[in-house]
């Protein structure tokens, strides 16, 4: 604001006079400036009043404190310059938007954990053959069990299997997981099956006394009719793409072809009035012998269909 009565002039060549210049505030807005000063100074001051204004005052009537901007500070003739500031606040950045997670969970049509250890499933033993030849180093079977279509799975699910008898400490053996083979549809194609692919786990440990795997054994010792406890299904992580042009890219050595199995059983050999693969399938299958190849019928119907 420009001042020019004569009495301001007076006023604020006093003041300079006497207060040295102030370090700049940096980053500071001014809030309120107020002024006291001797009652004799100020008796000479025009005071503001709507009545002087309307009289013509002019903008030089109005208080004195709105040109100081000093800290305050005591000076020798009585007058005194307060000053109070406030940092200029910066607008608090806006919190980024949380992503919307999908989860698997809430895939339409997809059961986990329908049956836990306590209650498992009792299915039946309906076909345990062996795939691998007889030269082969250890044994991988192949077997079918009955679910009536009470474990309803997806290809790329596992379930587990809880094997007879119970363990060194009198207790129920752990249930064991295992990747199912087949698809939805199971082997034979009526949903009231599942397929698991088995390999024998037996070896000798360092004081020369053979360890057979509990539950791998009870598997390919099963006979057919016999009963087999069944937990599960369980697994969202592998599940075969919707996607019917899809690129589908596999890996797999041994046993860890069963997943890859179910997929290329749903793409090749059944039809399906809601999905039909259109799309590419590679498959990687590593073995160390051509007895231990798995499935082999499956590969040559897979290569005569795609021809």
């Amino acid at each position: 604001m420009l001042l020019t009565s004569s009495p301001f002039h007076s006023l604020r060549r006093l003041l300079s006079s006497q207060i040295p210049p102030p370090n700049p505030l940096p980053h500071r807005t001014s809030a309120l400036h107020t002024l006291t000063m001797p009652a004799q100074l100020t008796a000479a001051l025009p005071s503001y009043s709507p009545a002087a204004k309307a009289a013509g005052g002019s903008s030089a009537s109005c208080t004195a404190s709105h040109f100081l901007s000093y800290p305050t500070r005591r000076l020798r003739n009585g007058v005194r310059a307060q000053v109070s500031t406030t940092e200029t606040a910066e607008p608090a950045p806006a919190a980024p938007a949380k992503p919307v997670k999908i989860s698997k969970k809430q895939d339409e049509g997809v059961v986990t954990n329908k049956y836990r250890p306590k209650e498992p499933y009792v299915g039946r033993c309906l076909l345990n053959t062996r795939l691998t030849g007889d030269n082969a180093p250890g044994e991988t079977w192949h077997m079918v069990f009955s679910t009536e279509g009470e474990v309803p799975y997806r290809e790329g699910q596992s379930i587990g299997v809880i094997a007879d008898g119970e363990d060194k400490n009198g207790k129920p053996h752990k249930l064991r997981l295992y990747s199912i083979a087949s698809s939805a549809l199971g082997d034979f194609g009526d949903s009231k099956t599942v397929s698991l692919c088995v390999k024998r786990l037996v070896y000798t440990n360092d004081a020369g006394e053979v360890v057979k795997g509990v539950c791998s054994n009870f598997l390919c010792d099963l006979k057919p009719g016999s009963e087999v406890k069944i937990t599960g299904p369980v697994g969202k992580e592998m599940l075969m793409p919707k996607d019917p042009n899809a690129t589908i890219i596999m890996l797999a050595t041994g046993t860890g072809i069963a997943p890859f199995r179910s997929f290329l059983w749903k793409m090749f050999f059944e039809q399906h009035e809601d999905y039909k693969f259109n799309g590419l399938a590679w498959l990687f299958l590593g073995v160390p012998t051509s007895d231990t190849l798995l499935y082999k019928e499956v590969w040559n119907s897979v290569w005569l269909y795609c021809w």
